[in-house]
């Protein structure tokens, strides 16, 4: 692969991912999405997955968000009933679900459920888990362009004017020597 093409796709791929998710935060897509916290929909939806849903596209006998209680859950619609309202069931409970909420309450259908996804929603959530990934993608990139500058021929500089990391200069080593002998000076006795 030429290399102006491995840095045009190096380039589109951020991008591509700042403008979906842009679009998604902002409402523009018709999806909402969900973390799974209970087994009810194991083995389909294991805990800590992440579910992907389509507003007001749903059928009988495909996975819905519904909201209930002030809760949303995510089961298997099983009817729609004559009384406008629905009958729901957990893949992993052996009866329905007790409450029949009304067919407006249905959020949408689930198109996708990437495993255990949910589990690192929630921890980027976290401000410290936030942070960590922060920090974690600020150390491969700073690691991703050592080879760039090995590659460049650059020549070596003086340690005043050498960059470390994020342009962040060194300090020079001689700066410490004179403060260390200033320092030696005041406590000699003087005449």
């Amino acid at each position: 692969m030429s290399s102006v093409l491995k840095t045009m796709l190096l380039a589109a791929v951020p991008v591509l991912l700042l403008v979906g998710a842009l679009l998604f935060l902002t409402g523009q897509l018709p999806y909402k999405v969900y973390v799974v916290h209970t087994g009810s929909m194991t083995p389909t939806i294991p805990t800590r997955s992440l579910v992907i849903v389509r507003e007001h596209q749903y059928h009988v006998g495909e996975v819905v968000s519904f909201r209930v209680n002030g809760e949303i859950v995510t089961h298997r619609l099983v009817a729609i009933n004559a009384n406008g309202t629905i009958t729901t069931k957990g893949d992993a409970n052996r009866t329905d679900d007790p409450w029949h909420p009304p067919v407006a309450n249905i959020i949408g259908g689930v198109v996708a459920a990437p495993r255990y996804l949910g589990y690192w929603l929630m921890y980027a959530r976290n401000p410290f888990g936030f942070a960590s990934v922060l920090l974690m993608l600020l150390v491969l990139w700073q690691i991703w362009t050592l080879p760039v500058a090995a590659r460049s021929g650059a020549t070596a500089t003086p340690a005043a004017e050498e960059p470390i990391g994020l342009g962040i200069y060194a300090i020079p080593t001689d700066l410490f020597a004179m403060r260390l002998e200033e320092s030696a000076y005041q406590g000699a006795p003087t005449d």
